[in-house]
């Protein structure tokens, strides 16, 4: 019949009509033109005669198929057969009840589904935009059916397109899990993967679809074999029935993927008629996520460069751009948004603007540091090669597409987004500069723009009427307002997308994959993930050099960006330290009470088993407490490359690793400080919102606006930029403490908190003995800044003098055997520095007097400027301080208050 379609026989000749078919078992394989590399195979009872098919091909518009036709045979099983490039091709079960078929004008009965495996590649610039899909970057694709990881398969990516490596699973298989160590792929390359989709008319409901970026350890595996609720949130579970009516009424007439890329890049959130507009567009996104579709969908593309896009705010627009031209226009466009900014013009349109191209684009029109090398700043804005898009061929062979999450991605892909703007805040700072009324402009700005401080009306901002629009775009220019207004926008986006994609309990068990590996690969996993938490700690103005109040006006507009009193970061990192079931806090930190942190670590007598849910290993981590750095050439996973260079170069070497050389130490100090930095400045934030709120219901009578002044304004940024810490909270340094000493038993195990007045001679306590002045430090205290003078602005005292260094409270404070070898490299260091700021005189602290007075940016590079000539910052230039260190001392001193 016509709805049939063309019938090509290839093998033999069936009847004459469905009608006179009589119990046939037939298959339908969807798609063209397919290679023999797999193919179904019908075998008897015990596996050892194979019966050949007739095959039939049905040639239509929008769903092509193949048909595999047998007489049906009462015992017989399907298989599906893998050819290999060594041994015996791979054979894995597919159905063991075959049952007779009547032929189906449309889907059959039994159906296999030829799939690519996609992922939604959103961008950073607000979290609506849900990604169009793009082909999976190099990996590994794990599908488990019944119950049991089925197939495991390598991507490879070329220029020309992925190919697919199956891995023979059955041959590393063990009792009750797998062989530990990598597994290789032996079968050849294939230019799609097979997938049961219906049998004897019902949905395959038992097949789960994962990508990860490394290969799943054997621990891991077996955990997810085993454990349902993980294996369900790990992976996807597509309807991957198909249909010439299914993909109709799914997919005809609907928006593609190059809609998709369109409509979510240029969505602007703030317009409602844009938001209507969408709606039909994320319905069919959404479709995506549950239903395999037809790759006719996606949009034209080159091959994937995870690298290079992870320089994008929207790599997607990049990937489907086959003309090359991509960079060249984004580096064009940044120019032309600086040449707008730097009239200190607000410029409505930023959507499409790439940072990375501004940051570039900014660095290359500042005059070049004397001790920097020139760099090209264009070089990475030149034209690509033209491509042919990279689903050609399997667009004409209509084979289908599957939506997979690649939440590893997007967390790479946010931090560096965050980074960037980090950069950029460094760059417009450097831009503002050259400006010569800079410092009258900022004090301006900061004091006089604002409508309102604190919630009260500024007086001060009435002479904002007499300043006409030139003077007010002069104050912009002088400060790089538009500039630093869209990066700010930028890195509160990308916060948020980074804390949505976090909450996902997919996200969850991606990161479980990575912290399920062995030796340094889960060194490197954990630091990975510490850094990434560690951006969420992060406020824009924390930043920013020209934002010490917390906020900036456009002196134009009037339109303001200030700090919320706890951001989303906050808030989550704040939850996830104190949920003590949260399965990140478990991954993070080791079990620990009040009664093990006041007692010395106890190294446990056997080695924390890997059970394949991420949970923290101590004794894992604390083999390479010691141990030299590996190899950068020589490892496998992203994570480990990326932190063996970190260890091979200078920037995580510290003085406590001095007589260590360069050991994995340093990236052990760097999981605690991360973590616990993030998660003392969260709770800190959390607490005082606290504080503010309880004192703003207390004060409702509060003194009226015109009482307060700029000096009201000058306190606010100070206490800011003041240390800003709360008094010990022993629940929470009590766990980093575990922390610490689990990993780094050697240097740590000794430590425990003690009750003050239990102190004994015999004890040092961290902070409290041999320390320097605090103004021979570096300014910055993870995040604080300290007074030119060396004092705190915030609530932490100063260190009391020697002679009161001992009262008799019952506080509790962190101490160590003084005969312990850490004991004494830290009181060698602290008089070391104690020495060099006696040395010094008092001549650098006359020579900082004035610069109390000048803006944050001023003080910090004038700031610096005076430091470099002191004696104590040339010991810091040489040996750099360890924070992890810094923060124990700081939480001794924060107790004594």
């Amino acid at each position: 019949t016509p709805e049939q379609g063309v019938l090509t026989m290839t093998t033999g000749r069936l009847s004459d009509g469905p009608s006179c078919e009589m119990d046939k078992l037939i298959v339908q394989i969807v798609g063209k033109k397919h290679s023999d590399q797999q193919h179904v195979l019908l075998l008897d009872s015990d596996g050892a005669r194979i019966y050949p098919p007739k095959s039939e091909a049905l040639d239509r518009e929008l769903f092509s198929s193949t048909l595999k036709v047998w007489d049906h045979i009462e015992g017989t099983h399907l298989h599906l057969q893998i050819a290999t490039l060594e041994g015996e091709p791979i054979r894995l079960p597919l159905l063991s009840d075959t049952k007779v078929t009547p032929r189906q004008a449309d889907a059959q009965f039994n159906q296999i589904v030829p799939v690519l495996p996609f992922v939604a590649l959103p961008g950073s610039k607000t979290v609506d935009d849900m990604g169009t899909p793009v082909l999976a970057r190099a990996g590994y694709v794990y599908v488990f059916y019944q119950e049991k990881l089925w197939r495991e398969l390598e991507i490879q990516v070329s220029e020309t397109g992925n190919t697919y490596h199956d891995i023979d699973v059955a041959r590393y298989r063990q009792r009750g899990g797998f062989l530990p160590g990598e597994r290789k792929a032996t079968g050849v390359a294939l230019e799609d993967i097979w997938l049961p989709a219906l049998w004897n008319n019902r949905s395959v409901q038992t097949l789960q679809l994962c990508f990860s970026e490394i290969q799943l350890s054997a621990a891991r595996l077996e955990h997810l074999e085993k454990d349902a609720v993980s294996r369900n949130q790990r992976c996807n579970s597509p309807d991957l029935s198909g249909s010439k009516k299914r993909f109709t009424d799914l997919y005809k007439g609907k928006p593609d993927g190059t809609a998709m890329l369109d409509a979510f890049s240029g969505f602007d959130a703030q317009n409602p008629v844009a938001q209507a507009l969408i709606a039909p567009i994320k319905a069919t996104r959404l479709n995506l996520q549950y239903n395999v579709f037809p790759v006719s969908l996606a949009a034209p593309q080159r091959a994937r460069q995870p690298g290079y896009e992870r320089l994008l705010d929207h790599p997607a627009r990049y990937l489907c751009d086959l003309s090359g031209q991509y960079p060249v226009e984004s580096f064009r466009q940044a120019k032309a948004f600086l040449a707008e900014a730097a009239r200190g013009i607000t410029v409505q349109d930023v959507r499409h603007l790439e940072l990375t191209a501004m940051a570039d684009a900014l660095l290359a029109s500042l005059p070049i540091e004397a001790d920097a090398e020139p760099v090209d700043a264009g070089v990475l804005w030149e034209a690509q090669a033209a491509v042919v898009d990279v689903l050609h061929k399997a667009r004409q062979r209509q084979v289908c597409g599957v939506l997979m999450d690649d939440a590893c991605y997007r967390l790479r892909h946010l931090r560096q987004r965050v980074d960037t703007c980090q950069q950029l805040f460094a760059l417009c700072a450097r831009h503002a500069v050259l400006h010569p009324h800079h410092a009258s402009a900022l004090l301006v700005q900061q004091l006089v723009v604002p409508r309102s401080i604190r919630g009260q009306e500024n007086p001060l901002h009435a002479a904002m009427a007499k300043l006409h629009e030139p003077g007010r775009r002069a104050i912009n220019q002088c400060t790089a307002t538009v500039q630093r207004a869209v990066v700010w926008r930028h890195m509160l986006s990308a916060q948020d997308a980074l804390v949505a994609s976090l909450k996902q309990s997919a996200t969850e068990q991606m990161l479980a994959d990575h912290l399920s590996l062995e030796g340094f690969d889960y060194v490197a996993a954990m630091y990975e993930l510490s850094r990434t938490l560690a951006t969420l700690a992060l406020l824009p103005s924390n930043v920013d050099p020209l934002a010490p109040g917390g906020d900036m006006v456009d002196a134009v507009t009037g339109v303001g960006l200030w700090d919320q009193a706890v951001s989303a970061g906050q808030k989550f990192l704040n939850h996830i330290a104190n949920d003590d079931t949260s399965p990140l806090h478990l991954m993070l930190w080791p079990e620990c009470d009040l009664q093990t942190a006041c007692a010395p670590y106890v190294v446990p007598v056997t080695d924390d088993e890997n059970k394949g849910d991420g949970r923290f290993r101590a004794t894992e981590l604390a083999r390479f407490e010691a141990q030299p750095a590996p190899d950068p050439i020589a490892q496998v996973t992203l994570d480990a490359a990326t932190l063996a260079n970190l260890l091979a170069g200078d920037s995580l070497q510290n003085f406590f690793l001095i007589n260590n050389g360069k050991a994995t130490t340093a990236a052990l100090v760097g999981i605690f400080e991360n973590l616990q930095s993030a998660s003392d400045g969260a709770a800190n934030a959390v607490d005082k919102a606290s504080q503010t709120l309880a004192s703003a219901k207390g004060n409702v009578n509060s003194a009226p606006a015109n009482v307060r002044s700029a000096n009201d304004r000058l306190a606010q940024m100070q206490e800011r930029l003041g240390a800003n810490a709360h008094k010990i909270n022993v629940n929470r340094q009590g766990r980093g403490v575990q922390q610490l000493r689990s990993m780094m038993p050697e240097h740590f195990g000794a430590a425990f908190l003690i009750r003050r007045n239990q102190v004994t001679p015999q004890h040092y306590v961290f902070g409290l003995e041999d320390l320097p002045g605090r103004e021979s430090l570096p300014k910055t205290r993870y995040g604080q800044y300290l007074r030119a003078d060396g004092t705190p602005f915030g609530d932490i005292a100063p260190p009391p003098p020697s002679s009161a260094r001992l009262p008799k409270g019952d506080n509790l404070v962190l101490v160590i055997p003084r005969g312990h070898k850490t004991a004494q490299v830290v009181g060698d260091m602290n008089r070391t520095l104690k020495k060099a700021r006696e040395a010094a005189g008092a001549v650098g602290d006359a020579e900082m007097g004035h610069i109390r007075a000048k803006s944050g940016l001023s003080e910090a590079i004038e700031g610096l400027d005076a430091e470099k000539n002191k004696a104590a910052y040339r010991v810091l230039g040489s040996t750099p301080f360890c924070l992890a260190v810094l923060m124990l001392e700081v939480w001794n001193v924060s107790s004594e208050s």
